[in-house]
């Protein structure tokens, strides 16, 4: 019987909430359902503690914590000392905010710079790099390539600029072969 009369109690609850929801401005909805939603956690919280669930402390703070806080702010508007310190914390914060968005925008515009283009190879540099002869063969450039790459590629203690490098002759000799 105490389960029916929750269940009507709570469909009820709902209904009326349903009502005052349609009937509240778009811009309010938001802090309706904040507030709504601390209701019925501290009322479950009751239920739960006098069910036997749940000890009578932690209903006690879920019941006390959504009242702490409309005291708080009932406080800060009427104490002028508050005042300032809630001022200051708002200023804080908006300040790291500040910060964060123009770390963000300095990150973006960086990414979105071209890194600085390498000097162009000529034919002698890419021979000397690989170390292969004028009459090199493919097979002999790309064997020269996968030493070297083997041996300076980044993952295994090696640079991006040398493999980029090493990378930049194989594909210059081997176009030059090509033609």
């Amino acid at each position: 019987m105490g389960r029916m009369i929750l269940l009507v109690a709570v469909g009820i609850f709902a209904w009326l909430a349903l009502q005052k929801f349609k009937s509240t401005p778009p811009s309010q909805r938001r802090k309706l359902i904040l507030q709504w939603t601390l209701i019925a956690l501290a009322f479950a919280a009751v239920v739960l503690a006098i069910s036997g669930r749940l000890h009578w402390v932690g209903a006690a703070i879920a019941v006390v914590l959504p009242v702490l806080n409309r005291l708080w702010r009932v406080f800060g508007k009427h104490l002028p000392w508050i005042a300032p310190l809630i001022a200051k914390r708002a200023q804080a914060r908006q300040n790291r905010e500040n910060t964060q968005t123009q770390q963000q925008e300095s990150q973006q515009h960086e990414s979105q710079q071209k890194p600085p283009r390498e000097p162009q190879l000529t034919v002698a540099e890419a021979r000397q790099i690989l170390s292969v002869s004028a009459s090199a063969s493919r097979e002999e450039i790309i064997g020269a390539h996968r030493r070297l790459i083997q041996k300076f590629h980044p993952d295994r203690g090696g640079n991006d600029y040398l493999a980029s490098r090493i990378n930049a002759a194989k594909a210059l000799l081997l176009k030059q072969l090509d033609h």
